[in-house]
């Protein structure tokens, strides 16, 4: 392989790149792709390098994608991708949220927004809440980032947390489904 695969491009196109790559940094995607011509451009940051045709389309993430930009696959192009590496699911993965059935008596907090879910302050502390804990009206259930910004997610409820539907750094969309809470 051509050591510089940049070389097929004239000047008027590598501009034209780096203004999308740029583009892409101050945007809430994660992932851009182009087709044509017998070439293909990827731009991903945030470790997304490639998705697949038959996947689900990701949901954007704004904090994801400007809290950690990096590089675009186009950027290096001599440098081989590094493979990610893939963690098994775990045995009990949170349920969809078509599968959260609201019931008598159990207030739902959901998601306000796009953004990363953070459920605890810094790694490593404990979380904010977990099944079982006593939540009341205000006290901070989870914090949602978006563009390098942490906005605490509150109860509206005071009761009992009885299911925690979404993961720790899982990237929410508006209205999805988060923790579910027994009320008082």
């Amino acid at each position: 392989m051509d050591k510089n695969v940049l070389s097929i491009f004239s000047g008027t196109d590598v501009e034209g790149i780096t203004a999308l790559i740029r583009q892409m940094e101050q945007s809430p995607f994660d992932y851009l792709k182009l087709e044509g011509d017998g070439v293909k451009i990827v731009i991903g940051k945030n470790g997304v390098t490639d998705i697949s045709e038959t996947a689900a389309p990701v949901p954007a993430a704004p904090a994801a994608a400007v809290a950690e930009a990096r590089p675009p696959a186009v950027a290096e192009p001599s440098r081989p991708a590094q493979p990610q590496p893939v963690e098994p699911a775990p045995a009990s993965a949170p349920a969809p949220a078509s599968a959260i059935a609201e019931q008598p008596g159990v207030f739902i907090i959901k998601a306000p927004s796009y953004g990363m879910f953070y459920a605890q302050s810094e790694p490593n502390a404990p979380p904010y809440v977990s099944v079982g804990s006593q939540v009341s009206v205000g006290d901070t259930v989870g914090l949602l980032e978006i563009m390098k910004t942490y906005n605490a997610v509150i109860s509206e409820v005071d009761g009992e947390v009885i299911a925690v539907h979404v993961k720790n750094e899982e990237v929410l969309e508006p209205d999805q489904p988060m923790i579910s809470v027994k009320l008082k």
